[in-house]
């Protein structure tokens, strides 16, 4: 059952990352995927999760350019959460929208977070009143000033961070939210960027939890 798991999360996270991909560049849907670089089509082998980059050593067979090295460890990592995932079948939703939508981030910084509205308002009216209705509903009010006051979030956060608290007991999404601040202040340090995709960090940091905490 694990290896199916793993076998169903690797491709389920190639798949996604080659969606968003294609919908950000409003590249057409179907189709093989095509080298970035040179634009030959790959084979068939180089499209197997994990393994096509391994046994392509990293690089296009015609071109030579690398191919980066995130892929392998983002189709790992989804398949790891996949395999612990298998008797909580509403966090691997949660796992696909997120990966998703971190592609989206980091292609343009702009993502679909409006899907992610309805599940929420879903869930607060069905908590409702109860301590995780009203925790809701004060996270929302800190997140909104930090968002139209202090401009230290993007709209698009706001979602996501509330999607992730609804999904999580509380001290599971402080650890979620501890490991996102730490990531991102690391490499906002590092790489000295005034903007950073912020989705990704709080993806890893629900990840993360979900696997060790």
């Amino acid at each position: 059952m694990e290896f199916i798991c793993f076998i169903l999360g690797s491709c389920s996270a190639s798949f996604i990352i080659c969606l968003a991909y294609r919908i950000n560049r409003r590249k057409q849907l179907g189709g093989l995927s095509c080298c970035d670089y040179c634009g030959r089509r790959l084979p068939l082998i180089a499209l197997v999760p994990i393994i096509g980059w391994l046994l392509s050593i990293g690089k296009c067979r015609y071109c030579k350019n690398s191919i980066s090295v995130y892929y392998p460890l983002i189709e790992f990592l989804f398949a790891i959460c996949f395999m612990n995932s298998k008797d909580n079948y509403h966090f691997v939703i949660i796992y696909c929208l997120l990966l998703f939508l971190s592609c989206e981030d980091i292609y343009d910084h702009t993502s679909h977070t409006f899907i992610l509205y309805p599940i929420i308002f879903f869930e607060f009216i069905v908590n409702f009143p109860s301590e995780k209705a009203i925790g809701l509903f004060i996270l929302t009010s800190l997140l909104l000033f930090f968002i139209y006051y202090r401009k230290a979030l993007g709209n698009g956060d706001l979602p996501v961070i509330l999607l992730i608290y609804i999904a999580l007991p509380v001290f599971q999404f402080s650890v979620s939210i501890l490991i996102t601040s730490c990531l991102t202040i690391l490499i906002f340090l590092l790489r000295k960027k005034h903007s950073l995709a912020f989705i990704p960090f709080l993806a890893i940091g629900f990840f993360l939890s979900t696997l060790f905490v």
